[in-house]
């Protein structure tokens, strides 16, 4: 699928009917992992053209294709499942957090689940779980005996129509959906008047401030700042309790119960000039392209994931990409592709690791730990990070945007 119904063309935060283009990629990927060796392999791709809000400054993909969302989040393997102790224990620590706040056996619901980790670490804290998840590659078995109730589906979901839940979880999801308000209106429904709902999501302010190009990938329709989100919430009847910056201001999350009274809508504020931010984008963009042009002989990604997909969808045709490393078990036989084709997912080794003149870090919010990894591994080229910038202090990894 290449070209799209130009989607949305009314701002969701303020509506207005006027944008910008900041950053376009005419032909991406649509899916971070896909089987390997599909029928038709020319397809698969969507367009990026991301605007901003002449009135607010809202970062949203015109050219997302709303017709063709279903398909998309019913795809056919899951991402981003935790294999690192480091995603591990995130996943631990978000239950806790949600738990503390509840009482004994509650009933959650978490909508757009992925594979359930979430889900399964409130479960053994005694929490019944309802999870609302369409992928096709989740199956009902993985669930027997644990105290979650898989429904896959998209939500909302007609069989928990008038259900209420003492927490209702909501986690890397909004970003996707590209009518909010409805969307937002349906969790607010589903909680209990004396419930909590906590609901996580990247953070436009962090692109805003890195000026990251890899975090513009094709399933993320919107692109929210702090003040945007706050606003949204207000309006479908939520109660801000706490915020919190995730995985260093990479993403944050929201703490919120039932609002007694609607609140007060402040004005959002752009915060920004859209044509200042497009051209320190430009320059990332040439900075990356120079420096893999410098490179002599294959390149390795460590990252099956949606920054390895942006990345692959600017630079591919130039690049010799030569293997993607990923330490996911499940991602055997799966692939990762671009505009210049596929390529197969293996696990790390030494062996795979001596045929390559670099590796690029995809997965660049553990990257200190991937590093650690291959160097001991025995691995002495060259080492790069997608994080923009790369954060100074021992140990640094040099990013593939420094100048």
């Amino acid at each position: 699928m290449t070209g799209a119904a130009a989607t949305p063309h009314r701002c969701v935060v303020c509506g207005s009917g006027e944008s910008e283009t900041i950053w376009s990629v005419a032909r991406t990927p649509m899916h971070a992992v896909r089987p390997a060796g599909m029928a038709d392999i020319a397809s698969g791709f969507g367009q990026l053209d991301i605007v901003a809000c002449s009135s607010c400054g809202h970062l949203s993909n015109r050219a997302f294709d709303t017709d063709a969302a279903d398909e998309l989040y019913g795809a056919l393997v899951l991402t981003n499942e935790p294999v690192s102790p480091g995603m591990i224990a995130a996943v631990d620590e978000t239950a806790a957090l949600i738990m503390r706040h509840l009482k004994h056996v509650p009933a959650v619901l978490e909508v757009g689940g992925g594979g359930g980790a979430l889900s399964l670490a409130l479960a053994r804290r005694s929490a019944h779980v309802d999870l609302v998840e369409p992928s096709r590659a989740l199956r009902p078995e993985r669930f027997a005996g644990t105290g979650v109730t898989l429904h896959r589906a998209m939500f909302p979901v007609p069989a928990l129509k008038g259900r209420r839940f003492d927490a209702v979880v909501c986690r890397q999801v909004i970003e996707h959906v590209p009518e909010p308000a409805p969307f937002l209106a349906a969790l607010r429904a589903s909680l209990a008047d004396d419930g909590i709902a906590y609901l996580e999501m990247p953070s436009a302010d962090d692109i805003l401030r890195r000026h990251s190009i890899v975090d513009f990938h094709y399933p993320h329709v919107h692109y929210y700042r702090r003040t945007e989100m706050e606003l949204l919430l207000a309006r479908a009847g939520f109660a801000l309790a706490e915020v919190f910056d995730i995985k260093q201001g990479h993403d944050m999350g929201f703490l919120l119960r039932a609002a007694k009274t609607l609140a007060h809508e402040a004005p959002v504020s752009t915060g920004f000039l859209p044509s200042e931010f497009a051209a320190a984008l430009a320059k990332r963009r040439s900075r990356a392209a120079q420096r893999l042009a410098e490179i002599s002989g294959p390149i390795a990604l460590y990252g099956a994931n949606a920054y390895a997909q942006a990345l692959l969808g600017l630079y591919q045709q130039s690049t010799p990409f030569a293997a993607v490393f990923d330490d996911t078990a499940s991602y055997a036989g799966r692939c990762v592709y671009g505009p210049a084709g596929e390529i197969t997912i293996e696990p790390p080794s030494a062996e795979r690791l001596a045929g390559m003149a670099a590796v690029v870090i995809a997965a660049y919010l553990h990257d200190a730990e991937i590093a650690r990894k291959i160097a001991a591994m025995g691995f002495g080229g060259p080492v790069y990070t997608l994080r923009a910038p790369a954060p100074d202090g021992p140990g640094r990894i040099a990013s593939l945007f420094d100048p």
